[in-house]
């Protein structure tokens, strides 16, 4: 049988990922060693064992399956350990460029001091880019479920910061529980403090938590916006105002967000002109890769080397990086040997 050439094509294409979750990206060794330290009641000794904990089905089952784990990174060398850990991964993908979601208010609950937190992330990215070439920024994780006022202080401590590691903040969580309308106020301080906003909206609601998202918090990109799919007039919103959609397959199939994967509407968006992106969300949690998705597209929707392509660009275009820094990134995203990788 003859090897896929495309498939060679989608492993050694350099790719973006603009929606990952730092605490979903734990390697099941690391996750293990974490949770035994830490006396985690039932702690998995095996990662058989550690898979049945992120079995689940629904977002709120989903949320709760994460934090069983996620909750065992207590120390500021767990955290250099899992950041690292994760850009090695990217790296392994041709991952170019990189803005992953860091849930910082879990750290400085635990007595992290947030200066101290931002420094490690940063030390570890910066150690990245040197070994790999990666380029990565951070995007603040505000969690729905510690409401408004608590996550407007954050935006405040993070805009006084004023740190070139973070390019923006993302609201993420239950959509059910929390909706938009909820966090008007901490979304307007990150607007006037000039940080890039992205909103998790149109995964567990429909078309009208997009809207909300863009229109009562001024959302410049929309995690997920899957269900945007049902209103045609959203659609044609998000292609003439060129609204980026960071959408992540797998995560939708496991979610049930949809039934199977040629049910998903990236297709459509795609070829009616909707900037969207492939991206993983939680990649050790659902057991996917970044090259694994763009295999998934592939297979699902046929797209050619030429549009497999142009979805990679689409996430420098979606990006928070400025203007210039997205033409230097654009001008880096030629294809390249995985050996390349492997040398460093």
């Amino acid at each position: 049988m003859l090897k896929d050439k495309t498939l060679d094509f989608i492993a050694r294409m350099p790719k973006v990922e603009l929606h990952l979750h730092l605490e979903g990206t734990i390697q099941p060794t690391t996750a293990i060693e974490l949770m035994r330290r830490n006396c985690a009641k039932n702690a998995p000794r095996t990662v058989e064992e550690l898979l049945k904990i992120y079995d689940f089905q629904d977002l709120s089952h989903f949320v709760r399956a994460m934090k069983i784990v996620s909750n065992h990174i207590t120390r500021l060398e767990d955290l250099d350990r899992v950041c690292s850990e994760m850009l090695e991964e990217c790296a392994r993908q041709n991952t170019r460029y990189l803005e992953f979601d860091c849930a910082l208010q879990k750290y400085i609950d635990l007595g992290m001091p947030l200066s101290d937190v931002v420094a490690v992330l940063d030390r570890a990215v910066q150690a990245a880019e040197v070994r790999y070439g990666i380029l990565a920024r951070m995007v603040v994780n505000l969690q729905r479920s510690h409401g408004d006022e608590k996550t407007a202080n954050l935006v405040k401590e993070i805009a006084r910061l004023n740190h070139p590691l973070i390019v923006g903040v993302g609201l993420s969580g239950d959509e059910t529980q929390y909706p938009q309308k909820e966090f008007i106020n901490t979304f307007a301080i990150a607007r006037e403090a000039g940080l890039r906003r992205t909103v998790h909206a149109g995964e567990a609601l429909g078309s009208q938590s997009v809207w909300d998202a863009l229109e009562l918090l001024h959302a410049q990109r929309i995690d997920h916006g899957t269900r945007a799919i049902e209103d045609e007039r959203l659609v044609r919103h998000l292609v003439d105002a060129q609204i980026p959609l960071t959408q992540c397959l797998t995560s939708n199939l496991r979610l049930n967000v949809v039934s199977a994967v040629k049910r998903h509407p990236f297709a459509l968006f795609f070829h009616s002109g909707v900037l969207v992106t492939l991206n993983t969300d939680d990649p050790q949690i659902f057991q996917t890769s970044l090259t694994g998705e763009y295999e998934l597209a592939y297979r699902a929707f046929g797209f050619s080397e030429q549009e497999l392509q142009r979805i990679a660009h689409n996430g420098i275009k979606a990006s928070f990086l400025p203007e210039e820094a997205r033409g230097h990134m654009l001008q880096r995203m030629e294809p390249i040997a995985l050996a390349d990788c492997e040398k460093n």
